[in-house]
C-alpha cells in the first residue's frame, strides 16, 4: 500500500525507517515483496509501494502484555444494565473489519469511569493480549487535555517501543500502534475523552481490538463515523443507591435509619458521587445518627457546601470541568436556566428567558446536551440533575450582576404570564367581564391554533407556572405574582389542583393586598370561594363570597357581584339553607338580566334551580335548568352546559325518571371528558350509575360508581367516602 496510507505524513519517518530503526522486532509476513530495481542486502530505505502486511513480533508480541488498568473501586453499584451492553457488544465481536467501539457519557459524579474499570476488569481474560489505558484528561480543572501524540506514545511504550526510537509525528505514532496490535485480542480503554477528534487517532484498525470510551460530552461524531455504540449512564436507582451506602456503612446501619437513608438519596439526587462524599462523612462519624448528616443537606444553597469534599473530587470542581469547556454562550445560558425553580423549561420559555431567538438558544441548548450538563427528557424539553442546578444557580449569583438576573426572570414571567392569559382569555374569555392588565414587555409568549395543544401547554407547564408565582411573589413581581395564579383559574377547577389553587390564591391575594389593588382583590376572594365549592368546604364559600361580593359593589361591578351572590346561593343550597339560597339567586340573576350578559344569566338560572331543587319544587327547577341550559349552549360555555346536565339528571332521578337521568348524565360525562374536566367526569359517573341501579341494571350501576370512586380517590376529593358507602349497599 501506499506511504501516506499506513498514516503516516510528509515531515515524518516512512514506515519502513521505522522498521529499519527497530531491528529485529520487525519481520515481513507471508506474500509481502518489495519492488526494488536492485537486490539489496541489510537494511533499506522503502521509497515506493509496500504490499503485504508488516507484522511486528518477538519481544513485541511474545514478552510484553500491557494489564494497564487502574485499581477497580471498592464500593460500586452493580451496572447491570449498562454491564449487560458492554458485555453484549463484546459478544457480537465478528470478522466483518469493523472495529468494536463503545462510548459511556453521562453527567458529571455519574460514574462512567468507575463503571468502565470495574466491567474492563471482568472481562480481562477475553483480552489476553492485554489492556491499554489513558486517562485523556478532557475536563480537568487543573490540567490540559492529553495531546492525541502523548496518549500514542504512552500506548507504544507499553508496547515495548525504546523511547529512542520513538516516531514523533502524530500520524507515525498512529501508524506504528495501529500496526503493533493488529490481530491482537486488546482492550483500549479511553478515559475522559473531550472530543472525538482527541479519541479518533487513538482507534486501533483490527477488528479484534474493543475500544471503551468514557466522556461528558456525548460524542455523536464516533456514533455516526466511526460506528460506536452509545451507552448513557443516568443516576442510581433508589435501591441501587441504598446498596452503594451499605457498601459504606454497612447492612445493619442502613438498615436501622432507613428514614434518614431515604431523605439522603434523595438529597444527593441518586448521583455516586455526591453519596460517596456523604456516605464518607458518616463513617468519620459513626456513632452520629444519618440524620446529622441529612440535616446539613437540607437547605438547597448550602447542599453544594455539605457535598464539597475540595480538590479536585470535590463537586463543585468536578461540576466546574465541563462548565470551563462551554463557550461563552452556553455558559451564560447554563447560569440563567439554574434562575427558574421549576422542573424543567421548554424551548420557547429558555430562549425568553435568555433574550434571545428560538433558533440560537436550540444551538445552545444542543451544547449543554452534549455536554452532559443538561438533559432533553422529552423533545424540546429541558432539565438539570439537581445538583447541577443548584451549581448553576450559584454560578448565576456569581458570575451575572443582580440586575441581569432580575431581567432574566422577568422575562421568562412575562413568557409564562402572556402565553398562559391568552389561552385563558380564549378558552373561557365569554364568562368573564374584568379585564386583566398585563405588564408592560417585549416577551410575546408562546400562540396555540387549537384548544387541544392550549390544555396540552397548561399540563406540561403546570409545575413550572405555580413555581414562578412563588418566585415571582418571593422576588418582589406582585404584579405577575397575582395575574399569573389569576390566569390558571379555569385550568385549576378543570383539572382539580384544589390544593395548588387555594395556596397560589392565597399568595397571590397577599401580593394584591401589598399592591392596594382592591379590585384584583375581589377577583382572587372570588376565586378563592369558588376554590373552596369544589372542595365541599361550603361555609369558607359563603365567607369568600361575602367579602368578595363588598368589595364588587363598591366598585359599582354589578356582574362580578352577581358572581359572587350566585356561587353564595350554590354553597347555602348544599347546607341545607334553601330560602337564603333562593332568595340569593333571584338577586343575583336580577343583576345578570340588567347586565345583559347570557354567560351570566345561564348561572343565574342554574342557581335558581338548584334553590327550588332544593326546595322540592321539581317543575320550577327544570324551568329555571332548560333556561340556563339555553344560554350555555347561545355562548359556546360548555363547561356550564354539562354542570346543568348533570344537575337535570339528578332532578330527573328525584322526579322518578332513571332512564331520562341515564341520558342527561351521559351526555354531561361526554362533555367533561371531552374538556378534560376530572372531577366533572367522577360526578357525572357517579350520577349515571346511581340512575343506573335505580332503573334496575346494578351491575352497570356499580361499573360506574367503582369509575367515580377511581376518580375521586386520585384527586383526593372527600366525595370518594360517600361513592364507597354506595358501593357498600351492592
Amino acid at each position: 500500500m501506499p506511504v501516506g496510507g499506513s498514516g503516516l505524513g510528509a515531515g515524518s519517518a516512512t514506515l519502513a525507517e521505522l522498521i529499519n530503526n527497530l531491528g529485529g522486532l520487525v519481520t515481513v509476513g507471508d506474500g509481502v515483496h518489495n519492488e526494488s530495481a536492485a537486490q539489496i542486502g541489510g537494511h533499506s530505505v522503502q521509497a515506493g509501494q509496500i504490499h503485504g502486511d508488516v507484522h511486528f513480533h518477538n519481544a513485541l508480541e511474545e514478552r510484553l502484555v500491557p494489564r494497564q488498568l487502574p485499581v477497580a473501586a471498592r464500593h460500586f453499584v452493580n451496572r447491570a444494565v449498562e454491564q449487560d451492553a458492554l458485555t453484549t457488544l463484546l459478544g457480537g465481536a465478528t470478522s466483518n473489519g469493523f472495529v468494536l467501539i463503545s462510548t459511556v457519557d453521562g453527567v458529571a459524579g455519574v460514574g462512567k469511569s468507575t463503571l468502565a474499570v470495574h466491567w474492563a476488569h471482568r472481562m480481562r481474560d477475553r483480552f489476553p493480549d492485554g489492556e491499554l489505558y489513558v486517562n485523556l484528561r478532557g475536563f480537568d480543572s487543573v490540567a490540559e487535555p492529553v495531546e492525541s501524540t502523548d496518549a500514542l506514545g504512552s500506548f507504544l511504550i507499553a508496547l515495548g517501543v525504546p523511547t529512542e526510537r520513538m516516531p514523533q509525528g502524530l500520524e507515525a505514532r498512529a501508524g506504528l500502534f495501529r500496526s503493533l496490535v493488529h490481530g491482537k485480542q486488546m482492550l483500549v480503554l479511553l478515559d475522559n475523552a473531550r472530543t472525538a477528534e482527541q479519541v479518533r487517532p487513538l482507534l486501533p484498525g483490527s477488528p479484534s481490538c474493543l475500544v471503551l470510551v468514557t466522556s461528558r460530552n456525548r460524542l455523536h461524531e464516533l456514533v455516526v463515523r466511526e460506528g460506536a455504540t452509545r451507552v448513557s449512564l443516568d443516576v442510581l436507582t433508589a435501591d441501587e443507591a441504598e446498596l452503594m451506602l451499605a457498601s459504606y456503612l454497612g447492612d445493619q446501619r442502613v438498615a436501622a435509619e432507613q428514614e434518614a437513608v431515604r431523605d439522603l438519596i434523595r438529597h444527593c439526587a441518586g448521583l455516586p458521587l455526591a453519596l460517596g462524599i456523604a456516605a464518607a462523612r458518616a463513617v468519620e462519624n459513626p456513632d452520629f445518627p444519618l440524620t446529622e448528616v441529612v440535616s446539613q443537606l437540607q437547605d438547597e444553597r448550602d447542599r453544594l457546601d455539605a457535598l464539597d469534599a475540595g480538590g479536585v473530587t470535590g463537586l463543585r470542581s468536578v461540576f466546574s470541568w465541563p462548565y470551563r469547556s462551554l463557550t461563552p454562550e452556553a455558559a451564560r445560558l447554563f447560569r440563567l436556566l439554574g434562575l427558574p425553580t421549576g422542573p424543567d423549561i421548554g424551548l420557547r420559555a429558555a430562549a425568553d428567558l435568555a433574550g434571545r431567538s428560538r433558533r440560537e438558544t436550540r444551538a445552545l441548548l444542543a451544547e449543554l446536551s452534549q455536554a452532559s450538563l443538561l438533559d432533553q427528557h422529552e423533545p424540546g424539553r429541558y432539565r438539570f440533575h439537581d445538583l447541577l442546578r443548584a451549581y448553576a444557580a450559584e454560578r448565576a449569583a456569581t458570575d451575572e450582576a443582580a440586575p441581569d438576573r432580575d431581567a432574566a426572570i422577568r422575562r421568562l414571567l412575562d413568557h409564562y404570564l402572556r402565553t398562559s392569559h391568552s389561552i385563558d382569555r380564549f378558552l373561557v374569555g365569554h364568562s368573564r367581564k374584568f379585564a386583566l392588565v398585563l405588564p408592560p414587555s417585549e416577551v410575546v409568549g408562546s400562540t396555540f391554533d387549537d384548544e387541544d395543544r392550549m390544555l396540552d401547554w397548561w399540563d406540561d407547564e403546570y409545575a413550572n407556572l405555580t413555581a414562578c408565582i412563588g418566585q415571582a411573589h418571593r422576588r418582589g413581581f406582585r404584579a405577575h405574582a397575582w395575574s399569573l395564579a389569576f390566569t390558571m383559574f379555569y385550568f385549576f377547577r378543570l383539572r382539580g389542583y384544589l390544593a395548588e389553587w387555594i395556596r397560589n390564591f392565597e399568595m397571590a391575594l397577599g401580593a394584591v393586598r401589598e399592591l392596594g389593588d382592591r379590585r384584583a382583590e375581589a377577583q382572587l376572594l372570588h376565586g378563592l370561594a369558588v376554590a373552596y365549592f369544589e372542595a365541599k368546604q361550603h361555609e369558607k364559600v359563603v365567607y369568600y363570597s361575602g367579602l368578595a361580593r363588598e368589595l364588587f359593589e363598591q366598585a359599582d361591578d354589578r356582574y362580578d357581584a352577581a358572581m359572587s351572590l350566585l356561587i353564595g346561593s350554590e354553597s347555602s343550597s348544599r347546607l341545607d339553607r334553601h330560602d337564603v339560597a333562593l332568595e340569593m339567586a333571584q338577586r343575583g340573576l336580577e343583576l345578570q338580566v340588567g347586565v345583559g350578559d347570557p354567560n351570566g344569566r345561564g348561572y343565574g338560572h342554574g342557581c335558581l334551580g338548584v334553590a327550588y331543587m332544593g326546595l322540592r319544587e321539581y317543575e320550577k327547577a327544570c324551568s329555571h335548568f332548560n333556561d340556563a341550559l339555553t344560554l350555555y349552549r347561545e355562548v359556546g360555555e360548555v363547561y356550564g352546559e354539562s354542570y346543568i346536565l348533570n344537575e337535570l339528571g339528578e332532578l330527573h332521578l328525584a322526579s322518578g325518571e332513571p332512564s331520562t337521568a341515564v341520558i342527561m348524565h351521559r351526555e354531561a360525562l361526554r362533555i367533561r371528558r371531552e374538556i378534560g374536566y376530572r372531577r366533572g367526569e367522577g360526578q357525572s359517573f357517579r350520577g349515571l350509575g346511581n340512575a343506573l341501579f335505580a332503573a334496575g341494571d346494578r351491575e352497570q350501576g356499580r361499573a360506574n360508581w367503582e369509575q367515580a370512586l377511581t376518580i375521586f380517590e386520585e384527586l383526593g376529593d372527600v366525595e370518594a367516602d360517600s361513592v364507597r358507602q354506595e358501593l357498600g349497599l351492592c
